[in-house]
Formats: structure tokens, C-alpha cells, sequence
């Protein structure tokens, strides 16, 4: 056993540990899935930024850095800010007013509709199976890659800590635990990212050294690295736009981050929790692009890109650091790994099944455990391929999920059988295209991707499904409902506070203008001598 494999082993415990104290006070379903629906701002924002993260970003996005993506990948990072702020205004307080216990309900109620609850629930434990895998496959190769202990057998033993975990503890256990492990990597990565910088020369020094680079200089130029996703700038660019779109989608109302806001102590908090959790995200995307572009310095030629950062930990950090760093790593996989697996099991007992709810959190661990077991199998036996189930995921809930979520909000023209249409032919589509390119090894072009034209799908199904048909005065009753305002919501004192928060919204836009433009632009520019 070395010395990174105790740190992994000591945190995984310690999060054990955690979700055993929180088990003793859980008294009620509403404990179980949703906190009790009284987590504060910053228990929001540390479960949205943790349960997003995971090894899909410590891994996979480093990857796509390192070999050279890094505008189109910054440019999807900067879209995707957007989502959280609309998805808190437009659709999770809301969400948050409804009091149901998972998204697919919140549809169901909204369209008075069990077949579009349903629709909901299937789509919604597909696509967090998937994006399961992928964690799982990150957390594995993780652990092998640093222990050199049988990849199987860490699957195994990370499955088992954090399927114990989240049956124990539900979601009060897993806001707990995101934002320890939140807090965890994002304060090394912090760290861990100028080390690195420094033992490649310097931040400012290490750019110029990638611009003057022959091998090196598309890195961070606009055009990115040919080749790495598409072979012109122009494609690279535009694969970032749309991608941009679907990753915003995701942060939006993906089942995995909208679900934190129905755990919100207030409406209040939903809206606050979104400004520091796009913050947040922006700045690990950040950081982690510009450490895995830096690595290229000292060892451009590694076996595997998605171990970027684990190389990085091992051989550029002093020892303690790498230990901390690598256990960040860990905790990411495990935050969205816990999100996932407790929303799976919600979604069956409660959308599927529709069991008593007293009989809820039994059935629900039942399905966790039957969902461990599926993804270990498949863990087991395909190889990791973290970016791109990641990216499968993320593709699927937009084009399934985003229109109607936005439409069943939004629009008083958008019927059941519009809404149920959009869902399923969105779903379909993007999944069909995505299947097809896999079986096929087609790479289509960046204007087909499946997941922009699973969301054209959608939103025609959507136009035609409610063309055909007349809004009930059940639905329109409902959709009225959503726009009382509790007696809770409205005091004065919550009101500006939360105003004040939203203009902050436009502070944090020129922010990250600034900061692009200092760490990145005007030093790369300079570098190729083009100011």
C-alpha cells in the first residue's frame, strides 16, 4: 500500500463514517430524498458544483485539454455559467414550490399526467446510469493507475463505499459529503495548479513556451489542437457552441443538478445557490485546462491523456500535496457517483413503481443496490471511455429534458401529449444518432450532433404534439399553481437580499471576461507576437 492509496482509503472512510451519523437522524421520506427541504445556500451550491464535477472532469476534460482542445472546451465552460443562473430563476424555484420529491413527479404534476411522469423516470435513470458508468470507470482507472492494485477489484471496492454511503444516508448524506469533498479539491486543484505552473516555469513563462512551441502552439490557440475533435477551427469552435448549449442544458435542469434545488430550505436559496456554483465550475474548468496544457512542458508524450492530472499529482507536487490532490480526485468521482445512484433509487420508488410512501426508502435502496450491481457489470466488462459516456450523458437530458423543461414553465400553449412527444422523440433521436455513430464509427458533422439535433427533434415534436391537442382546464389549473407565490417566499428583508444577489450576475460576467483575457488571451497573443 503507498502512501496516495492510504489518503484514498482514510477519506473513503471518513465519508462512510459520515453518512452512518446522518443515517440516525433521517425520520421521514422527505429526509431520505429530498434534506428535509431545508439545506442553506451553501450546501446547494457545494452538492451542484461536486455532483457535476467527478472524475468526468478530473479525467476526461483533462484529457481533452492536454491533447490540445483547450478554446472549444473553455468556450463550452463559459456557456455553461448561464445554466445554472436560468435553471435557478426559470425552472428550480419552481421546482423547489411544487413539494414533490423528484423531477419526473414534478412533470407528472405539472402536466397531470402519470404516462409523462413516467416518460421522466425512464429517461432520467437511462441517462444517470450512464453518466454512473463513467464515474465508476474514472474512479477505477484512477485507483489503479495509482495503486497499481487490479482495476476490477477497485471498481469493486470504490462501488462498494459509495453505494454504502448513499443507502445509509440518503440525500442529507450526500449534501453533506459534496460539499466536504467540494471544499476538499477545489482548494488543492487552487494549490496543485500554480505548483505546476511554477515547475514548468511560471504561469506567463509557460505560455509563451507553449505559443513558441512548433508542436505546442494551437494548444491554446482559438483553434485549437486539429484533429483532437474536429480538424478545422472553425468545426472546433463550433463544436464548442453547441456543446456550450448542452452542457448549460445540463446545468439548467439535468436530473443531477436541478434535484439539489427541491432540498433548498427557500426559493431564496435556490436562486443565491446558483451565482457561487457557477463561479465555482468556471474556475475547476479553468484550472484544471491550464494544469493539464502546462504538463505538456514536461511530459507531452504520456500513454493515457486522462491521467494527466494523476501524473501531474505524482511526479510535480510535493508528496502530501499529490496525496490531497489525488483524494480530491476521488471525492469528485464519489460526490456524483452518490448523486446519481440515490436519484436512481428515487426515481424507481417513487415515479416508477409509484410505491406507499412509507414503503419509499426501503424501495428505493432495494433499486440502489440492483443499480450498483448493473453498473458494476458493465464497468467490468467494457472499457473506460470517460470523456464520451460523460459526454453521452449530458447529450441525452438535454435534448430529452430541456425544451420541455423550460416549455412547461414558460408556455400556456404546451400540452401533455406536446410535452410527452418532445420528451420521447428528443430522447430517441439523440440516443438513435448516438448508437448509430458508435456501431458505425461514423463521425458526423458538427452541425448533425446528435444531441443539438435531438433537441430539434424535441422542440418539433413538441410544436406538433400540442398543435394536435387542446390544453385541459386541469393543466392550465396546474400550470397557475406554479405562479402562486407561498406567504413564506415573500418577505421583504428575503426579497432584496436575493435581488442584490442577481446583480451580482452581471459583475461575474466582466469577471471572467477579465480573467480570460490576464491568464490567457493577451499573454498567448503577445507570445505569437499578434499585439
Amino acid at each position: 500500500m503507498n502512501i496516495y492509496f492510504l489518503g484514498m482509503c482514510i477519506s473513503m472512510a471518513v465519508y462512510i463514517m459520515v453518512g452512518a451519523w446522518v443515517s440516525r437522524r433521517i425520520r421521514t421520506t422527505e429526509d431520505y430524498y429530498v434534506a428535509g427541504r431545508r439545506a442553506p445556500a451553501l450546501l446547494i451550491a457545494g452538492s451542484l458544483i461536486a455532483s457535476y464535477t467527478s472524475t468526468g472532469m478530473f479525467m476526461g476534460d483533462a484529457s481533452t485539454f492536454f491533447q490540445g482542445a483547450f478554446t472549444p472546451m473553455i468556450i463550452l465552460s463559459s456557456m455553461q455559467l448561464a445554466g445554472y443562473i436560468i435553471g435557478a430563476v426559470f425552472f428550480g424555484r419552481y421546482l423547489r414550490r411544487s413539494k414533490v420529491l423528484t423531477i419526473p413527479e414534478f412533470f407528472g404534476k405539472r402536466f397531470c399526467s402519470k404516462k409523462m411522469k413516467n416518460l421522466a423516470a425512464i429517461t432520467a435513470v437511462i441517462t444517470m446510469t450512464v453518466y454512473l458508468l463513467a464515474t465508476v470507470q474514472g474512479i477505477g482507472t484512477l485507483m489503479t493507475v495509482v495503486t497499481g492494485v487490479d482495476y476490477k477489484l477497485c471498481v469493486i471496492l470504490a462501488l462498494i463505499v459509495f453505494s454504502i454511503l448513499t443507502i445509509l444516508s440518503g440525500s442529507t448524506g450526500v449534501l453533506i459529503t459534496d460539499t466536504m469533498m467540494a471544499a476538499l479539491f477545489t482548494g488543492i486543484l487552487v494549490v496543485a495548479t500554480f505548483i505546476i505552473s511554477w515547475r514548468t516555469g511560471g504561469w506567463f513563462h509557460s505560455i509563451a513556451e507553449i505559443a513558441a512551441s512548433p508542436q505546442l502552439t494551437d494548444y491554446l490557440s482559438w483553434k485549437g489542437q486539429p484533429g483532437v475533435i474536429y480538424d478545422t477551427g472553425a468545426e472546433n469552435v463550433a463544436w464548442g457552441l453547441i456543446y456550450g448549449i448542452v452542457w448549460m442544458s445540463v446545468c439548467m435542469i439535468g436530473p443531477w443538478q436541478s434535484s439539489r434545488y427541491l432540498m433548498a430550505k427557500s426559493e431564496h436559496t435556490v436562486v443565491r445557490s446558483a451565482l457561487p456554483a457557477a463561479l465555482g465550475i468556471f474556475f475547476l474548468e479553468l484550472l484544471v485546462g491550464m494544469s493539464a496544457v502546462f504538463v505538456n512542458l514536461m511530459h507531452p508524450d504520456l500513454d493515457d491523456p486522462s491521467h494527466v492530472l494523476i501524473w501531474a499529482a505524482m511526479n510535480l507536487l510535493p508528496k502530501i500535496l499529490g496525496v490531497l490532490l489525488l483524494t480530491g480526485v476521488l471525492a469528485a468521482g464519489i460526490s456524483s457517483a452518490t448523486t446519481f445512484l440515490s436519484l436512481i433509487g428515487a426515481s424507481f420508488a417513487n415515479d416508477i413503481l409509484g410505491k406507499e410512501k412509507e414503503h419509499h426508502i426501503r424501495t428505493g435502496r432495494i433499486f440502489m443496490v440492483i443499480a450498483s450491481v448493473v453498473v458494476l457489470t458493465f464497468a467490468l466488462t467494457n472499457p473506460p471511455s470517460i470523456f464520451w459516456i460523460m459526454f453521452l450523458g449530458g447529450a441525452i437530458v438535454s435534448a430529452a429534458w430541456m425544451p420541455v423543461a423550460l416549455g412547461c414553465v414558460l408556455s400556456k400553449r404546451l400540452t401533455k401529449a406536446g410535452a410527452f412527444a418532445g420528451m420521447l422523440t428528443g430522447f430517441l433521436a439523440c440516443f438513435g444518432m448516438r448508437l448509430f455513430q458508435h456501431f458505425t464509427g461514423v463521425t458526423l458533422p458538427v452541425w448533425l450532433d446528435p444531441s443539438l439535433f435531438g433537441m430539434e427533434c424535441n422542440i418539433v415534436a413538441m410544436i406538433i404534439g400540442s398543435a394536435l391537442t387542446r390544453v385541459t382546464s386541469e393543466e392550465t389549473a396546474a400550470r397557475e399553481r406554479m405562479f402562486v407565490v407561498p406567504e413564506t417566499e415573500r418577505k421583504k428583508e428575503d426579497i432584496l437580499g436575493t435581488l442584490r444577489n442577481t446583480k451580482q450576475i452581471g459583475v461575474m460576467g466582466v469577471f471572467i471576461t477579465v480573467i480570460l483575457l490576464v491568464l490567457w488571451a493577451i499573454p498567448y497573443l503577445r507570445a505569437t507576437g499578434r499585439i
